[in-house]
């Protein structure tokens, strides 16, 4: 409950968080807390333990691809995120932070769209074919070419860029898109093992579309398709 500030004499009234204000930024993440997996000692993160119960029932094949799996994604998603990004989150990103006079002028309500024009028209000028933007000639950086540009960083002569936030942004991002797949697909291991041995089994996945997709992949590799 809040408080007022020095010298008040009591709790500050409860305030709604205005609508135009949905999202907190937070500008740093939380290194030193984690999902502690229950139970678990020493402590290991929740997804950890899902995995090490599944190894304990059996299931260390699921883990083990599970794991290739995730680096096999993370790497591919970040050898090229403008392409490997179909939803054009990351190119959404990049634009603004690195391309801000272009990402003003276009119409950006669709990123996924967006990712895929080789051309956009000017919002300020619609008409105008001179003043179009060409956006097929824009990239983002591999996570290699990234890491290049961090190594020459020296944070005691000047602050980062935008340029550099963005790429460490989309790295992060990339290992933390596909850490939830995991999870998902390991937690359909975990429900089926827990019901009786040859019983027929249906599995409701309710995520969205890059995750749903992301996770009828993985399991494809076992021989799994839409038939069951």
């Amino acid at each position: 409950r809040p408080h007022g500030g020095k010298g008040a004499s009591g709790p500050a009234p409860l305030l709604r968080r205005p609508a135009v204000r949905s999202k907190i930024p937070v500008r740093a993440a939380p290194l030193e807390r984690y999902l502690k997996a229950r139970g678990s000692q020493p402590p290991r993160t929740w997804i950890s333990g899902l995995a090490q119960r599944l190894r304990a029932a059996g299931s260390s094949d699921v883990v083990d691809a599970a794991e290739t799996w995730l680096r096999d994604e993370v790497r591919y998603l970040l050898s090229d995120p403008k392409e490997a990004d179909k939803l054009g989150d990351y190119f959404a990103a990049w634009l603004r932070a690195v391309h801000r006079k272009i990402y003003d002028d276009i119409d950006r309500s669709d990123p996924e769209e967006m990712r895929r024009r080789a051309w956009m028209p000017s919002e300020a000028r619609p008409q105008s074919k001179k003043h179009r933007h060409n956006l097929k000639d824009i990239s983002i950086p591999s996570v290699e070419d990234a890491f290049k540009e961090f190594a020459a960083f020296d944070p005691e002569s000047r602050a980062s860029s935008r340029r550099e936030r963005v790429l460490a942004q989309i790295a992060v991002d990339a290992f933390q898109l596909r850490m939830v797949d995991v999870a998902m697909a390991l937690s359909v291991a975990d429900a089926v093992l827990s019901a009786p041995a040859g019983d027929r089994i249906a599995v409701m996945l309710y995520a969205g579309e890059d995750h749903a997709k992301s996770v009828a992949q993985f399991w494809r590799k076992f021989g799994f398709d839409s038939a069951g």
